[in-house]
Parts: C-alpha cells; structure tokens; sequence
C-alpha cells in the first residue's frame, strides 16, 4: 500500500506524525511525506522520505499570531471549552480564528499544485493528513482516496475551517475547495489523535485514539541528565522557533526569570532550548544550565516540573512521562491544553496574557512550579502517565488505516 503524508509544519505539526509514519513503515508499507521545502530537512532527519511540494507564503508559518510574531494580543483567557461553544466567543475571539483559518487556506494554495502533480503521478491508495493541512483534505477527495486527519496533541479537534455562520463551511475554506474542484463537504474518514481520552474535549469526529510516542528531533543527550538529581530538578522549554523576548514582555521572559529564581532557591534548573534560543540567552546563573531540547522526552522523566507554552508535543511528551506541567500559554488552544491539565490535577495554567507588565509574574510563576512538585499533583500526573501506557500503540492504528482501503 502506498501511504502519502502530508503537513505544513515542523517541528509542532510534522513531529508527532512520525511514529505513526514508521509504523506504516515497519508494517511494509511505501511511505513517502510531502511538505514544503522548509520542512523537507526534518523529514529526512526522522529517516523518512520528503516530497518538496510549493512553499508557504511570506511569513504564514511565522511563531506568534495569524500575522507573525506578537499578533495575538490575547490579554485574558478564553472560556475553558470555546470549541465546543463558538457563541460564546467575541467578535475579537472570532476575528483570531478566522485569521488561523485564512492562514491555513493561504498555505494550501501555495502547497496544492506541486502535491496534486506529484500525487497523480505516484497515486497513493491513502492520504494521512495533518489536521490543519487544508492541502491534504482537497487532494484526497480530488484522488477519491480515503484520507485520516492527524491531531497533534491538543485535547479538541478544533474543525475552524467549519466555523462559519450555522455552521457552514468557512468562506476561505470553501473557496479553495472550489479553485481547484473539490467537494468542500468531504470529511476525515478517521481523526488519528494522540491525546489520552481524560484530556480530550467531546467531538462527534470518529477519533483513532493513540498512545503517544514521542518523537523532538535528532540530537545528543545532555550529559548526567537520564540520572536523577540530588536536588529537585525543573525543566523549562518554549516553542521551537519561538525567540526569547516578546512585544510587552508577556512571554517567556517572566518564565526565564522565574528559572532564575528557583535556581537560587537550590532547584536545578535545566533549560531546553533550540540552538538559536540558547545563543540568545544572558549570562546565565549558578545553577541554570540550557541544553539541546531535541532529547527532552528521554530525560524528562527525571524531572519534578517542567514549564512550557502548552504546545501538543511539549505536553504529551510531559504527560507520557507522568511530569506535572506549568502551562503559560500565549495561544488559544495551548490555553485548552493547559485549562485540560488543570482540570484533571496535572497541571497548572497560567494565560501569559494575564502576566502582561505585571512586575510579580516571576515570583508568580516560581511558586506555581514549587506547588506542583506537591504529592497531589505528581499523582495525577502519574495517573495520565498511566492512562497513556494503556493506549493502543501506532501499529494498532496501521491495521485502522489498512481497513480504510480495504474496505
């Protein structure tokens, strides 16, 4: 069987596809991947094979907002179930997601030309498409091929692109399955999602869930870090790409700070950072030590606490390794990530909008981390550790696929 992956991202959207790309692997199936040429390097860094098809628009993959960096504006948290209640949503709540979605359909247009060449030449008999790909879903119903759409970790399937007015299909949305002939009705025939049930947000999609297997990337293991440490030891991580200072302060220059803090309260710190957050760092104190975050999944289990945005990959991997989380999400669905952690005990969340100017935000974020490493939290997080193990693995989820053509 040929298997034809799609995204528009790496690492947040091409990463936690991986495993479930070796697993068709390892079950004999050809797996080729199409991205754009930004992410063509990832692709083959994780031992699989890239299909270069177009090239995002300038700036559309930019960290930040829908418009680049410090675009979102978000200055208060968002209801704790806006998925599942759109009315409830302002009309600036509404504007952002409609970006998100204009966005996407701008990604789609630049992708869709080279994958549909490449796809009728090579004619695969299914497409596994990253959930925010718009290029996968009109490909496959142009291939009449059946297509999965894959989560990324978050605990909803958001389903933007049908936001519109009663719930008709946004106008973006529709109009770039007219431009290139496709039937803009045509839906996922599974939602690969590799969220633990116990964070996930009801959908009537037919979900596949999955355990989640972690994958960050190619790199060494920071030296003594798979040992556990004499003193508590707390990892802080931010999004790759992502810079280390934002319009206004709000993120994450408090959480650097409040590392600071714990490191001279006697907690080693360990930041995991990419190499071009590292080099932008300050002189950093006695008891701070930034690190290579490719290998984060392989020695979190080693730590108390570990602070982050929110994103999928950075929370399942801490939720598969049964860490509590300090979440300080400066994005509306990292605030779903970390108001679900909160809910069940594993977590703590903290909009980084509500920590805009505020001169405490630091000692505020240092105490967060100190109260998670408390008995109750650590048991919760143990608990979503274990519910994860329990999941069917991705080459469970190959035999799902395999039916889809079968069938």
């Amino acid at each position: 069987m040929r298997i034809l992956f799609t995204t528009w991202s790496a690492p947040s959207h091409l990463f936690p596809m991986v495993p479930l790309a070796w697993a068709c692997r390892a079950a004999g199936h050809e797996v080729l991947l199409a991205v754009p040429p930004d992410s063509v390097a990832a692709v083959a860094r994780a031992g699989l094979t890239p299909v270069p098809v177009g090239a995002a628009p300038p700036g559309a993959a930019a960290p930040g907002g829908p418009a680049g960096p410090g675009s979102w504006d978000i200055r208060r948290r968002w209801p704790a179930d806006w998925p599942l209640r759109p009315e409830a949503l302002d009309a600036g709540q509404r504007h952002i997601l409609d970006s998100l979605v204009d966005r996407q359909v701008r990604i789609a247009e630049a992708m869709l030309p080279g994958l549909l060449s490449f796809a009728e030449d090579w004619r695969p008999d299914l497409l596994v498409s990253d959930a925010s790909s718009y290029a996968g879903a009109v490909a496959a119903d142009l291939l009449d091929v059946p297509m999965a759409s894959h989560q990324w970790g978050g605990p909803a399937v958001l389903n933007l692109e049908g936001g519109g007015p009663a719930g008709a299909p946004h106008t973006g949305y529709r109009q770039l399955f007219e431009r290139f002939g496709a039937d803009v009705g045509r839906a996922p025939d599974v939602w690969v999602d590799p969220c633990p049930p116990s964070l996930q947000l009801s959908s009537p999609a037919k979900r596949l869930t999955v355990r989640y297997v972690p994958y960050s990337g190619s790199g060494e293991v920071p030296a003594g870090l798979l040992r556990p440490s004499a003193r508590t030891r707390v990892c802080v991580t931010w999004e790759a790409g992502a810079p280390l200072t934002a319009p206004g302060g709000s993120v994450p220059v408090p959480l650097l700070a409040a590392a600071f803090e714990l490191a001279a309260g006697g907690v080693e710190t360990v930041l995991a950072l990419t190499p071009e957050q590292r080099a932008a760092l300050p002189r950093l104190p006695e008891g701070v030590r930034a690190v290579d975050g490719s290998s984060l999944h392989l020695w979190l289990p080693t730590c108390g606490v570990v602070a982050h945005q929110g994103s999928g990959g950075t929370s399942m991997a801490a939720a598969a390794a049964g860490v509590p989380q300090l979440i300080v999400s400066p994005r509306p669905e990292q605030m779903l990530t970390g108001d679900r952690l909160e809910a069940v005990g594993a977590g703590r969340h903290l909009p980084a909008g509500e920590l805009t100017g505020d001169t405490g935000a630091p000692a505020l974020l240092r105490d967060a981390a100190l109260r998670l490493l408390a008995g109750p939290h650590r048991e919760a997080a143990g608990r979503l550790r274990d519910e994860i193990r329990a999941l069917p693995a991705p080459a469970r989820a190959v035999r799902v696929l395999e039916a889809l053509v079968g069938g």
